[in-house]
């Protein structure tokens, strides 16, 4: 195994939701009442609606399906526009909408330090070693920046940032992966979903599995384990 670039997973593996959520609708509470005027809270308060009511915006959406794509743009619109509905404000023009759809996700990340405390030195001793850091997520590819800005991580990040806007694909599948256009078996993915296991392996990468859950690890196909943190992976790596 000879690893020149390592490709993170993002929620669950680098950052923790449970940090990032609260930060992220008061932080799009900012930038709204900035540009649309009223109260921060207001508009955080809708972002919450909007998250505990999630799958509904969703329901006949197959992000999964041959018009994944599509599908993640038009929920994007949706919870977009419902932040208009649930305060009362006046709603912009269609493009200025699909516009502030796929902005917004960057403007409420980029002041959210939500890494998981491991993270931060595993980030920088594998960069110093010499690796390649990229990034693979389900969001989009100005969120997965907003988020790395944030956290203040994002100048060891020289690799691919990998999202559903540049692979063509929601799926983390093998057309996910080698969109990334690196060479397969130089690259090693490190996701907390078996999902991202199973797609970087179809494309011909390593994967390393971190469980962050309670009890054992599920099985999994991936060629390591990490549990409950990322530290073990310098030493996996022999970096």
């Amino acid at each position: 195994m000879s690893i020149t670039h390592v490709l993170f997973d993002m929620f669950g593996t680098l950052v923790d939701s449970r940090q990032m959520t609260p930060c992220y609708a008061r932080q799009l509470g900012l930038a709204m009442a900035a540009r649309y005027g009223g109260s921060p809270e207001a508009w955080a308060n809708a972002n919450r609606r909007i998250v505990a009511d999630w799958d509904s915006y969703y329901a006949d959406l197959n992000l999964e399906g041959d018009h994944g794509l599509e599908d993640m743009w038009e929920g994007l619109l949706r919870t977009t526009r419902a932040l208009f509905r649930l305060t009362a404000t006046s709603e912009p023009g269609a493009a200025e909408l699909a516009a502030l759809s796929r902005e917004l996700p960057y403007l409420a990340a980029r002041n959210c330090d939500a890494l998981f405390p491991d993270a931060r030195e595993v980030i920088e001793h594998l960069d110093e070693a010499g690796l390649v850091l990229g990034a693979a997520s389900h969001a989009i590819t100005a969120q997965t920046r907003g988020t790395l800005l944030g956290a203040n991580v994002m100048q060891h990040f020289r690799g691919p940032i990998l999202g559903p806007d540049v692979t063509g694909v929601f799926s983390k599948n093998q057309r996910y992966y080698r969109s990334a256009q690196l060479v397969p078996e130089n690259c090693l993915v490190v996701d907390d979903a078996l999902d991202g296991i199973e797609g970087a392996q179809a494309a011909g990468m390593y994967a390393v599995y971190i469980y962050r859950g309670a009890g054992a690890a599920p099985a999994s196909s991936a060629e390591h384990v990490l549990v409950g943190s990322l530290a073990g992976l310098v030493e996996y790596l022999g970096v």
